[in-house]
């Protein structure tokens, strides 16, 4: 295969399979537009649906009256006592055997309350808040019920019930003197349940009033019945009110939105689903308040016009209808389907077909393309990345010889080529200064103090940092340019498979570009620049800088001895840099080996910065609560690490600056649990007066 830069391959790659992939789908979508429509068995089909959801409908909405009927029939002959909330809860669990409801309940003018409910999972229980319950008035008692429907232990109580019924199903009843269907209102001990029910006010002789009996019915339970009659459609079915809010739904998750006590309804416009949104806009109009209404034309009688309604969404053709519903039930509500055309002339279904294979056969070879830009990209880039791994492993080994093959195989992007000639030079630089640091080692057991220091001066001059950094960073500069436009670009949308590759590419090159700066940071410290300054002055200063990363890790900083004045001799950039460090390897430690503080009474992640005067000496500690050092001893050695993508030059960067300013780096454990560092400088010689 020919060698070519990457982001003309990933370019060329990706035109190809978005051309394959555009060309079968838009040939999809033009034999597709060649159906001839739809037939009238298809109208006759969803006519039959929508009479047999509204009969059952209309079926399931008789219970409540006929449970009320039979109730207020009992007390009137004296076969339910109004006091015995014993006898009426059995009553009200025998008749739940019977009738699909939700709840049936009874309440008096004294505020006591009694109800059986269904709960979701088919159980029943009983909810009292009466003067003679044991919890008194104002609490309600939940209890289980038996196989018979007796009461059984109490399962929750609900305090702060009010003291009277202001729920609308009591107050509507009330104030209308008659039995009705309340408003839809949510439960005052679980907000979270939106109901409707059709109550009866029970009057005595003197028509003095003596409570209300109703049934509820449970939107959500409403909406699971609704999706099992509407199961075997492809579509959906609504029942609205005339406002279009909506009151139940063949799915279920379309009746409400928000949890507990912010549950409230949703209005049909503001459903999320595109059909739902493209019915309400052929159905309804907004008012000048924002509201919907009906649209004369979607209501049948003489203002309608023409056949039933056909939508056309994302290729799919529907059958949609508006009926008004519920009046003989005493509601005003409106029926609203969906029903999914499967009847196509057998010339559409043969295009059809020949252009979804086609369009298979496209995405077919368009994952093959994808596949062989990927094997293109990540064999080189694996292959490197083994190399890598095993020249790492050859540097823990301290008499092992360093090696490194730069050749990859033919027809290897340039830019990935690049960086490994890159890499394969910063290997050879690296053996030379390991050569040269193994020289001065030997030559330092055999001269004094004063050769020493001349000797470690040339080691560090002998590393060329500069010409390192530009030989890497130039081709890694361009792979990380390249990578992140092409995933920057809008223009051409790249397939999951391929982003991913492209990220994975950009996130090694960041990697890379952090572990030069920290060459770039150590190599610094060969030239020093030694003036007086207040050693509090820089930590505040390395504080303020590393700040941002703390507050957002929720880190906890404790500070002593930062506002006095600790004069000593040295370069202020090198010890800042060095402090830095220390920082962001505690803030590390703290994010990447969490412990479990509850327990062992860590208490939250903290850092611990604080400065004081020793003798003739300034001591600069950095303590932690995290897992401390696993090896303080090697913690030291350059390019030693335990963090999973760590460099191992960041304590030797601090070593490296305390020796440039003859003073000392002690490791321990901390008092707070963790690590602590400390950096000990040599006090400065007072000024002369």
């Amino acid at each position: 295969m020919k060698s070519r830069g990457l982001r003309q391959r990933i370019i060329w790659a990706t035109s190809l399979q978005l051309l394959l992939v555009s060309g079968a789908v838009g040939g999809l979508a033009y034999f597709s537009g060649q159906r001839s429509g739809l037939s009238h068995a298809e109208a006759y089909r969803q006519q039959d649906a929508i009479t047999d959801l509204s009969d059952q409908l209309s079926s399931r909405l008789m219970a409540p009256r006929l449970i009320n009927n039979l109730n207020v029939l009992a007390i009137e002959q004296g076969q339910l006592s109004l006091r015995d909330f014993d006898a009426m809860g059995q009553r009200f669990w025998s008749q739940m055997q019977q009738f699909p409801v939700g709840y049936i309940n009874w309440g008096n003018p004294r505020g006591e309350f009694l109800g059986v409910e269904r709960l979701d999972s088919g159980a029943f229980v009983l909810n009292e808040d009466a003067l003679t319950s044991p919890l008194g008035k104002g609490t309600l008692g939940i209890y289980a019920l038996g196989p018979k429907g007796a009461r059984g232990r109490l399962l929750e109580q609900v305090s702060g019930m009010t003291a009277t019924h202001e729920e609308p199903w009591y107050v509507e009843t009330v104030k209308a003197g008659k039995a009705t269907w309340s408003s839809i209102y949510q439960w005052e001990d679980k907000p979270e349940v939106l109901a409707i029910s059709y109550n009866q006010p029970i009057y005595d002789s003197r028509r003095q009033l003596l409570g209300v009996i109703g049934v509820d019915f449970v939107l959500s339970q409403l909406n699971t019945w609704l999706a099992e009659v509407w199961q075997d459609q492809k579509g959906f079915a609504l029942i609205v009110e005339r406002d279009g809010m909506v009151v139940a739904s063949s799915r279920p998750g379309f009746t409400s939105s928000g949890q507990g006590a912010t549950t409230k309804r949703v209005r049909l416009d503001q459903l999320p689903d595109p059909l739902l949104q493209a019915t309400s806009r052929r159905f309804f109009v907004k008012t000048p308040t924002g509201s919907l209404q009906p649209q004369a034309t979607a209501l049948p009688g003489p203002n309608r016009q023409g056949a039933q309604p056909v939508l056309h969404l994302k290729g799919t053709t529907y059958l949609v209808d508006l009926h008004p519903w519920g009046q003989a039930e005493g509601l005003n509500w409106l029926l609203i389907t969906a029903i999914r055309s499967d009847q196509i002339v057998q010339a559409s279904q043969r295009h059809a077909l020949i252009a979804l294979l086609l369009s298979l056969a496209a995405v077919a070879a368009a994952v093959v393309v994808t596949i062989r830009v990927g094997d293109w990209l990540l064999a080189p880039l694996e292959l490197l990345r083994r190399r890598c791994q095993s020249a790492t492993a050859q540097v823990g080994q301290r008499d092992a010889a360093l090696s490194f093959e730069a050749q990859l195989p033919e027809g290897t992007a340039t830019e990935i080529e690049a960086v490994s000639q890159a890499f394969a030079a910063l290997v050879e630089r690296l053996i030379q200064a390991r050569r040269q640091l193994a020289e001065a080692i030997e030559r330092e057991r055999l001269k004094d103090a004063q050769t020493v220091l001349v000797l470690e001066d040339k080691l560090k001059s002998s590393l060329q940092a500069a010409a390192i950094a530009h030989e890497i960073n130039l081709p890694l500069s361009t792979l990380l340019l390249n990578s992140k436009l092409l995933l920057d670009q809008s223009d051409v949308p790249l397939p999951p498979a391929l982003g991913s590759y492209l990220r994975s590419i950009a996130d090694n090159a960041d990697a890379v570009v952090t572990t030069i700066e920290k060459m770039r940071t150590l190599l610094r410290n060969v030239q020093t620049h030694h003036q007086r300054l207040n050693l509090a002055n820089v930590a505040r200063s390395a504080l303020l800088y590393v700040a941002p990363s703390l507050k957002a890790a929720g880190i906890t900083v404790r500070r002593e001895g930062l506002e006095a004045s600790h004069p000593v001799m040295g370069d202020a950039a090198q010890i800042q840099i060095a402090l830095v460090n220390l920082l962001r390897n505690a803030l590390e430690a703290l994010e990447e080996a969490p412990i479990d503080r509850a327990d062992l009474g860590a208490g939250p992640p903290t850092i611990a910065v604080s400065l004081q005067d020793d003798g003739d000496t300034v001591v600069l500690t950095v303590a932690d609560n995290g897992p401390g050092f696993q090896a303080p001893e090697a913690a030291l050695e350059p390019l030693e690490t335990s963090k999973p993508l760590g460099s191992g030059l960041g304590l030797f960067v601090v070593r490296t600056t305390m020796d440039n300013h003859r003073g000392t780096l002690d490791i321990s454990p901390s008092d707070l649990g963790g690590a602590q560092v400390r950096l000990l400088f040599p006090k400065a010689p007072p000024q002369p007066t």
